[in-house]
């Protein structure tokens, strides 16, 4: 009688258990990774600006969406490909935004070239460095691994050679790049192999290579590069960029790069006329082209 009385509720906490399981179950195999960076960036893009303002290429992965303005000025001066620093959307209030838009008043079209995820994979870091503390915020920096940089490098290339595809270059236009933080390390190493395409100006900002290997031949590249060369930096840059400033110009002298010119910015990039400061050393430097 006893035994009788106990089988309804062990059915019941039977029933119960195999009703959570299977509802674990079905969370685990519905859970999905989080959307990557870049395909935030591109679903943004498409969201908040009209399709004229966007042009579609397409790499050898995928389409992707650039951020396309139209000279306003006559006579039209040139080109300018903006290249994004890591992980930096081109729709932030910051200078990327900035010169996408008004150096359409110094009579540029402007194409800001959304930039690729990192590699997945368990060696994409291998560490973090952090920066000396100073009276302004300290920071801390990643190191990425040659894989993570190097595979990086080859997507932002493979997006800027499809995007070069579809410029329809006068004979006398101007083509210039822009690029910033990581960007614009990767970037000078692919120009220092001298690859065949037609670049008048290369402008750094910030310009770094987040492996300290990497980094500390990045003056040697900056010499090489076949097109005149405006070196941007802050005050108080990361330290991959101050550590070798005075190394760019002596590589500059000794491979004769005449037309290599450094900047220093007085201060933080997010202070106020910063900016402007940029937009004014920038199209200075491409009017003496």
């Amino acid at each position: 009688m006893f035994k009788h009385s106990l089988l309804p509720l062990i059915i019941s906490l039977l029933a119960s258990f195999c009703i959570c399981a299977a509802s674990t179950f079905s969370n685990a195999a519905e859970h999905q990774p989080p959307p990557s960076k870049s395909s935030v960036f591109d679903s943004d893009l498409r969201y908040w600006l009209s399709s004229e303002k966007l042009l579609t290429i397409k790499d050898e992965e995928q389409e992707i969406a650039v951020l396309f303005s139209e000279y306003m000025a006559a006579p039209k001066r040139g080109i300018i490909v903006l290249l994004p620093g890591l992980e930096q959307s081109p729709l932030y209030n910051n200078g990327l935004s900035y010169l996408h838009q008004t150096l359409t008043d110094d009579g540029y079209d402007t194409y800001t070239l959304p930039v690729p995820d990192l590699t997945e994979g368990n060696d994409i870091t291998q560490g973090i460095m952090e920066d000396e503390p100073n009276e302004v915020k300290s920071t801390v920096l990643p190191i990425l691994s040659e894989f993570a940089l190097d595979s990086y490098k080859a997507a932002l290339v493979a997006r800027f050679e499809a995007l070069y595809k579809t410029l329809a270059l006068r004979q006398q236009e101007h083509i210039a790049i822009v690029a910033f933080g990581n960007s614009a390390g990767l970037f000078a190493e692919y120009l220092a192999t001298l690859p065949n395409i037609r670049v008048d100006a290369l402008i750094t900002v910030s310009a770094q290579l987040a492996n300290a290997q990497r980094n500390s031949h990045l003056p040697a590249s900056l010499s090489l590069v076949a097109p005149a060369l405006l070196d941007v930096f802050y005050t108080f840059d990361s330290p991959l960029v101050l550590d070798t400033i005075d190394e760019r110009r002596r590589w500059a002298r000794r491979n004769s790069k005449l037309d290599y010119r450094q900047r220093e910015l007085f201060g933080q990039q997010h202070q106020p006329m910063q900016h402007q400061r940029l937009r004014k050393e920038l199209t200075g430097f491409l009017r003496r082209l």
